[in-house]
């Protein structure tokens, strides 16, 4: 962690007084709900948490685009074509929406593979 006076130099803030006795260098204090727990275990803990609820919904999308596919290979010819037209104009929308608001690109990658992958799927015999 910084030091008071570091980061009062980065800041441009007036370093505290070198001289004050009064006051020692302690962890920073916990939460109020959590005593006795440091910042760095808390963001720890929450780095941990979202990391695990990250990996759950991972599985869940996993689990439903194997559903989704599951599910086109036992349409027929026709319901396929439909399904993919369909698709398609909702993809369009989407698009659309996304052009009004900056995305990273990584979103626009992920969203395109997705759509690149499950217009493949709707595609096969």
């Amino acid at each position: 962690m910084f030091r008071i006076t570091m980061l009062g130099k980065k800041t441009g803030a007036a370093a505290p007084d070198n001289n004050d006795h009064n006051t020692a260098e302690s962890p920073a204090p916990g939460a109020p709900g959590e005593p006795g727990k440091t910042m760095p275990e808390q963001l720890a803990q929450n780095l941990k948490t979202q990391g695990d609820a990250m990996i759950q919904y991972g599985a869940r999308l996993l689990v439903m685009r194997e559903l989704l596919c599951s599910l086109t290979t036992g349409l027929p010819p026709a319901a396929r074509a439909s399904a993919e037209q369909r698709f398609r104009q909702r993809i369009n929308q989407l698009m659309s929406l996304t052009d009004d608001h900056v995305l990273p690109a990584e979103f626009h990658r992920a969203l395109l593979a997705e759509v690149n992958y499950y217009l493949g799927e709707l595609k096969k015999p």
